[in-house]
């Protein structure tokens, strides 16, 4: 069997890198819990955590600033998303743009978005900012809380890293697929309502 703890211990700055490509909390929370184990520094985890979140963030931005309307011809998934949000961005961008990453759906259209409606970039910058380490400092501290349950409720949880790890991991495949399902149920009955 693959020994998890070994590969977290080894990777775990990379193993952060790559998750906030996908899908950045559970390898935040994942980090956040190798900090608890001892195998990263838990500021590291935080910044580099808020680091990637708020560049990927940036570069969306600026994507959907630049490339928007190209982009809206393309992905019809994301005219919608777009159409859905663009009032709610006039009305309360300055909480949309720190709030967008705490909101499944909105990781990808929200800063694409706020760069396709021209919110100013220097105020998108700062908001983002603020996001990012709020976000970074939630999902990490989530990870080494949960860390801090399981040494608490097993004792020394060396012997149940591995599974520690595969619950956590479980539990982000598990949240993605919910979401997937709710979408693709939402999709249906819309169909169904034309």
């Amino acid at each position: 069997m693959i020994d998890l703890g070994a590969l977290l211990r080894e990777h775990v700055y990379v193993a952060l890198a790559a998750g906030s490509a996908v899908e950045g909390e559970t390898a935040v929370v994942l980090a956040g819990y190798a900090a608890h184990r001892g195998y990263a520094s838990l500021s590291v985890v935080i910044g580099l955590a808020a680091v990637l979140n708020f560049a990927w963030d940036q570069f969306y931005f600026l994507l959907g600033h630049w490339q928007g309307e190209r982009l809206l011809a393309r992905i019809p998934r994301l005219r919608i998303a777009v159409a859905r949000l663009e009032p709610r961005i006039r009305r309360h961008r300055h909480l949309i743009i720190p709030a967008m990453r705490f909101m499944y759906g909105l990781r990808l259209a929200g800063p694409i978005a706020l760069g396709i409606t021209r919110v100013p970039w220097l105020e998108f910058l700062a908001l983002n900012a603020l996001g990012a380490v709020v976000w970074a400092c939630t999902f990490a501290l989530l990870g080494y809380a949960f860390g801090e349950g399981v040494s608490v409720l097993v004792g020394r949880a060396a012997h149940y890293e591995s599974h520690a790890l595969l619950a956590i991991l479980l539990g982000g495949v598990l949240f993605a697929l919910w979401h997937w399902w709710r979408r693709r149920r939402a999709k249906g009955e819309a169909r169904a309502a034309l």
